[in-house]
């Protein structure tokens, strides 16, 4: 058996030297690479000396320094400051809703509810507790034989108007 001879490519295969390469790394578009003018110097008056522009915006240098790699050995620090604030807030949400209701109130599920079996069913509340609220659903619904909802935390719950 002889060496097998490669049959040499199709012209419409073969790359051209003058144009670029096809491959997904070469169309790829780099966050870092797009560059914008400088802004120019603000003046007050023709004759003025130039004044220099104010500084850059914190949390924009913030984030240029985490893609640039230079807060790496803080990456995980940044992370928990983050996810803790994330849930102050949402403690503070969470706290601002139940204060809305009230025992007897109409409330619906919203989109956000789980199981979704639950979203746009209607009922009363009919304890508030200290985080969460007792929402008393008209008949069986699901795994809630009973038709009551125990802690249902207050910002699955839009408030109904007392008419509707």
């Amino acid at each position: 058996m002889g060496t097998a001879r490669r049959r040499p490519l199709s012209r419409s295969v073969c790359r051209r030297a003058d144009t670029p390469g096809v491959s997904k790394r070469s169309r790829r578009r780099t966050r870092g690479t797009q560059t914008t003018a400088p802004k120019q110097p603000i003046t007050t008056s023709p004759t003025t000396t130039k004044v220099p522009l104010a500084p850059a915006e914190p949390e924009r240098l913030l984030l240029d320094q985490v893609a640039a790699g230079e807060l790496d050995p803080h990456l995980t620090a940044i992370a928990d400051a983050v996810h803790a604030r994330l849930e102050l807030l949402e403690t503070i949400n969470s706290a601002k809703a139940l204060a809305m209701l009230n025992v007897g109130d109409r409330v619906r599920f919203n989109h956000h509810t789980r199981p979704q079996y639950l979203r746009g069913v209607e009922g009363v509340v009919i304890e508030l507790g200290q985080h969460t609220a007792t929402v008393c659903v008209h008949g069986p619904v699901g795994r809630f034989h009973t038709g009551t909802i125990r802690e249902c935390p207050p910002l699955l719950l839009e408030r109904l108007n007392p008419a509707a």
